[in-house]
Formats: structure tokens, sequence, C-alpha cells
């Protein structure tokens, strides 16, 4: 059993952070030529198809990974560590960090739970010393990167069934639970929690988060 009497979770994306993690992660890859011209440009592409929820969201996520096959592990860790510390750390959210603080304040768990991967969680997860992270891994064979994830992605109803096994498995109570979230796409998740929190939400989740009076913060 854990020592914590309760646990937050907390999406990454324009949530903890004012932007996108995987936008300064393509800019910089294609800089750096790890990924090609055509492959940054196919990234853009899809980027503003998700943007504007045209199609299928989790096809067009892993088609953004694709530009990721044949790149060693350990490169893209070391890069994206390196884009923390020089990008993506200032664009956190400070009412996010205050409202971690009241959560540790009542001894509550702090869990990042984000379709984001883990070169771009685990430098926050450090960063930020939460307590666990739930996000989407990435295949490798032999420490090269394959394009493609290791399991399903963290997204949706996905997101949803693995923050409640997360529970299960620690021995939380979902309906005791807060989740902070910015899509529409996460309302899975916050349906199934006691205390979900709509972060600057975009058009679908208000009307969701007002139909549902669930706070809205700004």
């Amino acid at each position: 059993m854990n020592s914590f009497q309760y646990i937050a979770f907390y999406d990454l994306d324009h949530t903890i952070l004012d932007g996108n993690s995987a936008t300064h992660l393509v800019r910089e890859a294609w800089k750096r030529g790890v990924m090609s011209k055509r492959q940054y440009r196919h990234a853009v592409w899809l980027s503003i198809l998700y943007k504007f929820n045209i199609g299928d969201p989790t096809k067009m996520i892993n088609r953004m990974l694709s530009w990721l096959r044949g790149v060693k592990e350990p490169a893209i860790m070391e890069l994206s560590q390196e884009i923390f510390n020089s990008t993506i750390k200032e664009t956190i959210r400070p009412v996010i960090l205050e409202t971690i603080q009241e959560h540790r304040a009542k001894n509550g768990a702090v869990v990042l739970l984000s379709s984001a991967t883990t070169p771009i969680c685990q430098p926050v997860t450090q960063y930020m010393e939460l307590d666990d992270m739930i996000c989407t891994h990435l295949e490798s064979k032999n420490g090269i990167l394959t394009g493609h994830t290791s399991g399903k992605l963290v997204y949706g109803p996905e997101k949803k069934a693995r923050m409640l096994a997360f529970c299960r498995e620690k021995g939380y109570n979902p309906l005791k639970a807060w989740y902070y979230g910015d899509s529409h796409t996460d309302r899975h998740v916050m349906e199934a929690v006691g205390n979900p929190v709509a972060v600057s939400p975009d058009k679908r989740l208000l009307k969701i988060a007002k139909r549902n009076n669930w706070p809205i913060l700004v």
C-alpha cells in the first residue's frame, strides 16, 4: 500500500506545459539533421491536422513517430534532455506548480499521465520530482527505435484504462483522484475520477466541463 492520502494525475502538453513538447523536439531534431526536411514537413502537416481534429488522432500520432525509425534510443533520450533543459522547462505553467504544491501539502501523490513519449516525459518527471509517470513507450530493438510504440498509445480510452490500472495496483480510489487535462480527448479519464479539472480547455472540453460543472483553470 502507498503512503499517500490520494493521487493527482496531470496531463503534459497544454496542461503542465504551455505548449506542445513534441513541437520542440521535432524542430530541434530537424535542425540537427536527425530527421530529413521531408520528415519535418510531414510531422508539421500531421500536427496541423491533429490540432484541428481532422482524421483519426491515434493514427496521426503513430505516423508522427515514424521519423524515429532507425534512430538510436540513447541519442533521442539525450536530445530530449537537452531540449527540456534549454526550452521546454521554461514553458512549465506556474499555476500548475501551485496546484502541485497544494496537493503535496495535503499528502497527495502527483503522477504524470500523458500520451507523450518517454524521452519527453522522463526529464519532466525528474525535474518536477513527480512520484511516477504513465506515458507512451517507444519500441526499440537492440537499442534502435522502430518508429512504433511499445504497447498502446496512452490516449483517449487507453488513458482511462491506464489510470484505473495504476490506481488498482497502488491502492488509490479513483473517486478521490484528481486529473488535470486540456483536451476533449481527456474526457474519458476525467469522467472516471472524482475531481476532474479542465486546464485552458479546448472548445469541446470547455463545453463538457461547463455541462458537468467541472472546475476550469485558465
